[in-house]
């Protein structure tokens, strides 16, 4: 047995050695297997659930396509359905013809319908096809008041009345039309045609602007912005009125005129008028009387209308003796008489003071202290006075007037009457010619000092120009002030 063990022994624990290492590389083996399969098992899962993930975010944003493709097919739709064109204009510097201006409302019918057909040949121009029934809509914004006095005190306009009557009817006559009165103030027209062309110039039924406010140059900053975007660009015109400021050549949009339409120049500052001047009067014979004693030479003048007078024949007439020289003027006429020796002044013509516009301005009445105010407040506490009576001399109302009349007022009171009466605003305002009226025609605050702003029953008149530039008188005669 000894040498078999020798001999087999160390060969069989050989083979269980490579058994064993058998064994355990197997063992590594099926290890590295399942561990293998784990992680397959488990990438197999993360793919499962981000397919199905995926394909639910699929389905949604397919979803999702399909109703926004809906919604950008109805808004194309609503997009074409409605489609226009705007016009901007700031009606202080476009100025409408002088002959639709003077025809009042026919005028303003006539120009609407003109500058209707002026835009659509404009539009039609700029495209094509479908461009011709976009609807047209125009925005006129201007301060009536003062253009309407404007127009009146240059000679366009009989009355500023015309001018209401034109814009009522431009409005009236397109029913996308409209003339919009701003009231008085600067930059008013300005801060309203900003904001609509803010408004609408995004709008994607609004195909075209047109902006008529090329005469101010303070809209360039607001029109910059679009110069850059090749699609908003293509979209904007320039209504050119009057030469157009050089700043919005430079924007490089189109530019049109309507001519037929607007005036391509500025309104005069004012009408040059003639003063009109009095006739020479023709010189008249003086004629010396002797008088009684104690009096003085007595000089009268003949009309020229009538040289021989009863002085003058009684003078030719006249003996040496001073006594038979008044007997003899006596028998002419002039016993009784009481002739004045003092130089006659020529009666002093009443005026009203105008400014370059045409309109009237309000003479400065002296100051008042506080004791007269509250005296003359404390008398009127009892019963009004009557500003007629006290101011002009008569009453219209005669005796059932509910004012008091009563005795003349003194200085000071009737100085504080003239400053209530100033605070009532004359129907005919700035147009008033009556050198007599007693009422206000204009704030009595210098411009821009007025503490009652916009609520001041004179607040269109703030902006006024207060300088003197004419007088006119009574019968009509107009005298320019500062001239030689």
């Amino acid at each position: 047995m000894n040498g078999y063990e020798d001999r087999y022994m160390p060969a069989l624990e050989e083979k269980l050695d490579s058994f064993r290492k058998s064994d355990q590389e197997r063992e590594a083996l099926l290890l590295d297997m399942v561990r293998e399969y784990s992680q397959l098992k488990m990438m197999y899962d993360e793919k499962c659930s981000d397919y199905d993930n995926e394909a639910q975010s699929r389905r949604y944003w397919q979803t999702q396509l399909g109703n926004l493709n809906r919604q950008l097919v109805m808004m194309r739709q609503e997009a074409d359905n409605n489609p226009f064109v705007l016009a901007l204009i700031d009606g202080d510097g476009a100025i409408f013809q002088d002959a639709f201006l003077k025809a009042a409302a026919a005028g303003g019918s006539d120009a609407a319908h003109k500058l209707l057909s002026e835009i659509r040949n404009h539009v039609l121009d700029v495209y094509e096809g479908a461009a011709g029934s976009w609807s047209i809509m125009v925005q006129i914004y201007a301060n009536f008041d003062g253009l309407s006095r404007k127009l009146t005190s240059v000679g366009i306009l009989k009355s500023p009345a015309e001018f209401y009557a034109f814009a009522r009817a431009f409005t009236l006559n397109q029913p996308l039309f409209n003339m919009i009165d701003v009231g008085s103030g600067k930059e008013r027209a300005d801060h309203k045609i900003r904001e609509m062309l803010r408004l609408f110039v995004t709008n994607v039924q609004c195909k075209h602007v047109l902006f008529g406010g090329c005469h101010d140059n303070g809209y360039i900053p607001n029109l910059e912005p679009y110069k850059h975007d090749s699609k908003l660009s293509k979209q904007f015109s320039l209504l050119e009125t009057t030469p157009a400021q050089p700043g919005f050549h430079a924007l490089n949009l189109k530019v049109v005129k309507f001519d037929s339409v607007f005036r391509d120049d500025e309104l005069p500052e004012r009408i040059e008028r003639v003063v009109t001047q009095p006739p020479p009067q023709p010189s008249a014979p003086q004629t010396t009387l002797p008088v009684r004693q104690n009096s003085s030479p007595v000089t009268t003048m003949a009309s020229p209308q009538q040289t021989t007078s009863p002085v003058a024949n009684a003078r030719s007439e006249t003996p040496t003796s001073g006594n038979a020289s008044w007997a003899t003027l006596s028998k002419a006429g002039v016993q009784g008489r009481t002739i004045s020796i003092a130089p006659t002044k020529p009666a002093q013509r009443k005026f009203v003071l105008l400014n370059a516009y045409d309109q009237r301005l309000d003479e400065r009445l002296p100051k008042y202290d506080r004791l007269t105010m509250e005296r003359f407040h404390a008398r009127i506490a009892k019963q009004k006075l009557c500003n007629e009576y006290h101011l002009k001399g008569t009453c219209s109302a005669g005796s059932p007037c509910p004012y008091a009349h009563g005795e003349k007022l003194s200085v000071s009171d009737k100085l504080m009457l003239q400053h209530k009466a100033r605070s009532l605003q004359c129907i005919a305002s700035s147009d008033c010619r009556n050198p007599s009226c007693f009422m206000g025609h204009h704030c009595a605050y210098d411009d821009g000092a007025c503490p009652r702003g916009d609520s001041c029953y004179f607040y269109y008149t703030h902006d006024m120009d207060r300088n003197p530039a004419m007088k006119q008188y009574e019968d009509g005669e107009v005298e320019i002030l500062g001239r030689h």
